[in-house]
C-alpha cells in the first residue's frame, strides 16, 4: 500500500547524514516523507496527514520530547520509530510515553527500519492509523441522539447560564459560568471572579476546571465534560485541552462575547505572528542555562508523567 494514499512518514532526525540517508532508504522503497532537523521544526507538519513519526531521542534530545508531549496533547496517536544510541530500550520506551513505539539502536539499519515500518502500515492498519492521527474534534456522543441525554445536556447549560446571571447580579465579575460533568454528575462549578479576586485569569472554565481538579485528586479530567455559557477564550481553551477533557458545550459565541465588550480576536491574531511582531514584546535568551534544568527533568527517576 502506497504511504502516498494515507498520508507521509515524517523523520525528525538533527544529523544531516543520517536523516538523509533515511529520507533516500524511505523514498527508494516508494514511501513519501517530510523531513525535519528537530522537534520545534517538525511541529509544522503535525496538521498534515501522518502515519508513522522516526525520531532520534539520542540523549535525552529536549526538543524531540517536546514534540511527543505535543502529539499527545493533540489526542495523536501516531505510532513511533524512536532511535538511539542507549543500551537500556526500557527507559528510553517510559521516557517516550507514547502506546505504539519501537526503540531501534543506530546505527540505522536498513532492513531493519523497513521490517519495523511494514509492521506498522500493513493493509488494514494503516487507514487506521491515519484516521487516528489526524487532529480533529472528537464528535458528539451518540447517546445526544436520546431524548433524556439530550435533557441532561440542556439542564448542566442551563446551570452555567444560570451561574453566569447569578454570579454577574452579585458582582463577581463578567457574565460568564461554567460546570464540569462526569458521569452524569457536575462536579465542579465556576464563574468569572477577575474583578473580585483581583486575578486576571479567574475565567469561569479557569474556576471550574481548579475545583474539578480538586474533586478527583488529578490533574487530568479526561472523561469529563465541560458547560460553559459562552465560547472559551484563548486561555480557557487551553486549559481545557491541557486538562484533557473530552468535549465542550457553549452557549455565546466569542463573536456575541466581543460585542458587549470582551473581545479575544487579538490574542487569536497574536498566535499567527512570531514573537518580535507581537504587541507584548519577548526575546529569548539564557537557554542554555534553562535547558539544563529540562535535562535534568528528563533524568529525574521519580517525575510524575503529564
Amino acid at each position: 500500500m502506497p504511504v502516498s494514499e494515507q498520508g507521509h512518514i515524517l523523520v525528525v532526525e538533527n544529523n544531516d547524514i543520517t536523516r538523509k540517508l533515511i529520507i533516500g532508504i524511505l523514498n527508494n522503497k516508494g514511501y513519501e516523507t517530510y523531513e525535519a532537523k528537530s522537534g520545534d521544526e517538525a511541529t509544522a507538519f503535525l496538521a498534515k496527514p501522518l502515519q508513522l513519526l522516526v525520531l532520534d531521542v539520542e540523549n535525552d534530545n529536549i526538543d524531540n520530547i517536546g514534540l511527543l508531549h505535543k502529539l499527545k496533547m493533540s489526542y495523536s496517536r501516531l505510532p513511533v520509530i524512536a532511535l538511539t544510541d542507549e543500551d537500556n530500550q526500557a527507559a528510553v520506551k517510559e521516557r517516550i510515553g507514547v502506546d505504539q513505539v519501537t526503540i531501534m539502536k543506530k546505527p540505522v539499519m536498513p532492513e531493519k527500519l523497513l521490517q519495523n515500518i511494514q509492521g506498522y502500515l500493513l493493509p488494514g492498519i494503516a487507514e487506521k492509523i491515519v484516521n487516528e492521527t489526524v487532529p480533529a474534534s472528537k464528535p458528539l456522543a451518540p447517546d445526544m441522539r436520546d431524548p433524556q441525554a439530550k435533557a441532561d445536556r440542556e439542564g448542566f447549560m442551563r446551570r452555567a447560564i444560570d451561574l453566569s446571571q447569578e454570579k454577574m447580579d452579585a458582582n463577581c465579575g463578567g457574565p460568564f459560568g461554567a460546570v464540569i460533568v462526569k458521569g452524569g454528575k457536575i462536579i465542579a462549578e465556576g464563574w468569572n471572579q477577575v474583578t473580585s479576586s483581583n486575578d486576571p485569569t479567574a475565567h469561569a472554565e479557569m474556576v471550574a476546571i481548579r475545583e474539578a481538579c480538586k474533586a478527583l485528586g488529578d490533574f487530568s479530567l479526561s472523561g469529563c465534560e465541560v458547560y460553559t455559557s459562552c465560547e472559551p477564550c484563548p486561555m480557557c481553551l487551553a486549559a481545557l485541552y491541557w486538562a484533557r477533557v473530552d468535549r465542550i458545550y457553549f452557549g455565546n459565541t466569542r463573536e456575541d462575547a466581543a460585542r458587549i465588550g470582551f473581545d479575544d480576536d487579538f490574542i487569536y491574531s497574536e498566535f499567527k505572528v512570531t514573537e518580535d511582531k507581537r504587541s507584548l514584546p519577548s526575546k529569548m535568551f539564557l537557554r542554555d542555562e534553562a535547558k539544563i534544568v529540562f535535562e535534568n527533568w528528563m533524568k529525574k527517576s521519580d517525575k510524575t508523567p503529564y
